[in-house]
């Protein structure tokens, strides 16, 4: 360190001395982690040295927790992918207790890498390209939960807060139909099915009025754009008066056009990808 002789204060505190020391490029650089630098004079008191020096201690503390916790971060997050394949694995051999073990720490993993209390975790943070694949896997997760938890009675509150969650996730991922369609399966033989009931029904996937839709998808009934105009009907026209208004004369005009629909395969043709257009372009809901 270099000592400059002279009378002036401090240029951090302000106290007199008369002998000042450099902060040479070294410390500046490290006192940059923790101060702005223009709180960073070229030179200071032995005092304010000895101070800053602590600084610089706590900054490198600092910096290297920080450097853990991404490296931390790092390796939980490819393990992942190996908690799936395992979960996965023990799915294919019946072992479900085994299996849902390793689903819950797939879901705790998320939880950490992405700074969430335990059941906190949203679609809304999935929703860029480069995570929307993860938002099937997590669909898909919830899924295989949500039948280990129809086993046993002992997990019913378990089996309830994996329904609300699938609820959240189901309807961002490219396999709502897909799981809206294994869910009025599981329905029959669910040990449960009040708690798959309301999933469908929060999800839009309970089979109901839908003349047009369903006269377009005569080949399919659980069709993706059926669904997705269920759900705009139960999310959002259901809850306000023009929307119930709405729903009520669709529901005394439409079966007249429905039968048109069903004994015109031609109508069918050429109406069908205008439905899929409209359905598609609906409003999304959390």
């Amino acid at each position: 360190m270099t000592q400059v002789t002279t009378s002036m204060p401090c240029p951090k505190c302000g106290a007199l001395t008369d002998r000042l020391l450099k902060i040479e490029p070294g410390m500046r650089l490290a006192l940059q982690a923790t101060l702005d630098p223009s709180e960073i004079p070229d030179h200071v008191c032995a005092s304010c040295f000895e101070g800053l020096t602590r600084g610089v201690s706590q900054g490198v503390k600092l910096r290297m927790e920080a450097q853990a916790r991404e490296k931390n971060r790092a390796v939980l997050w490819k393990s992942r992918v190996n908690l799936i394949k395992q979960a996965r694995s023990l799915m294919n051999q019946k072992a479900y207790s085994e299996a849902a073990i390793a689903y819950e720490k797939y879901l705790r993993v998320l939880e950490i890498v992405y700074n969430k209390q335990p059941g906190q975790l949203g679609p809304e943070i999935f929703n860029n390209s480069t995570r929307s694949k993860e938002m099937t896997v997590i669909t898909s997760v919830y899924w295989d939960l949500l039948r280990i938890y129809d086993m046993s009675p002992r997990y019913g509150d378990r089996q309830r807060k994996t329904a609300a969650k699938l609820t959240q996730f189901v309807k961002f991922s490219t396999i709502y139909p897909d799981i809206i369609k294994r869910a009025d399966n599981f329905l029959r033989a669910a040990k449960n099915p009040e708690i798959v009931r309301e999933f469908l029904r929060s999800s839009g996937g309970l089979k109901g009025k839908c003349f047009i839709a369903t006269a377009l998808c005569a080949d399919d009934p659980l069709a993706r754009e059926v669904l997705l105009l269920r759900l705009y009907r139960d999310q959002y026209l259901r809850k306000s008066p023009p929307g119930r208004t709405f729903i009520h004369w669709y529901y005394r005009l439409s079966p007249s056009l429905a039968q048109v629909i069903r004994s015109s395969p031609r109508a069918q043709k050429y109406l069908r990808p205008c439905l899929k257009y409209c359905a598609e372009r609906l409003p999304k809901f959390p």
